[in-house]
């Protein structure tokens, strides 16, 4: 988000966290989270977006098709937010200061309140649930329409 538009979402430098999934160990750990939840954040934000104005323009025969794929993606979203959970509940690697403070903020960022990478990848995984039910009733009621259309012409449709 652009400075001053109220929002607090910043991007991050993606060459910062590719170092630290780099990294072995707990650091490593943490750059996959923080690159699971960044990417997660600016897929929302463009679902949102899409959903706000978008549409969309489907070949009939393939409804049911790209029905499964939204399906498919929102199990995908909502196993990557399983994992986030174990992220939330990590324990520090040791006891000092900066593990216990460093542990706190990535359990925070990681399933902490409604901002959170959890809370995120849920949203898009309920929205993809709703295209994917969306899709399988318009599938269902274009098939219906057609067969009422060929039932009022004896069956006999092009």
């Amino acid at each position: 988000m652009a400075e001053g538009d109220g929002g607090t979402y910043q991007p991050v430098d993606q060459r910062a966290i590719d170092a630290m999934r780099m990294t072995p160990g707990f650091t490593g750990f943490v750059g996959d989270a923080v690159n699971l939840m960044t990417r997660a954040m600016d897929n929302a934000a463009l679902a949102q977006a899409q959903s706000a104005v978008g549409s969309m323009r489907v070949e009939p025969d393939k409804v049911d098709e790209l029905g499964r794929f939204f399906d498919d993606e929102a199990r995908a979203l909502e196993k990557e937010a399983e994992k986030l959970q174990e992220v939330a509940f990590t324990s520090p690697p040791g006891s000092d200061p900066v593990s216990t403070q460093a542990t706190m903020a990535y359990n925070q960022v990681a399933a902490g309140d409604d901002r959170s990478a959890y809370e995120n990848l849920m949203k898009l995984a309920a929205l993809f649930k709703k295209a994917s039910l969306d899709l399988h009733d318009s599938a269902r009621q274009n098939r219906l329409d057609d067969q009422n259309a060929a039932d009022s012409f004896g069956g006999n449709i092009a």
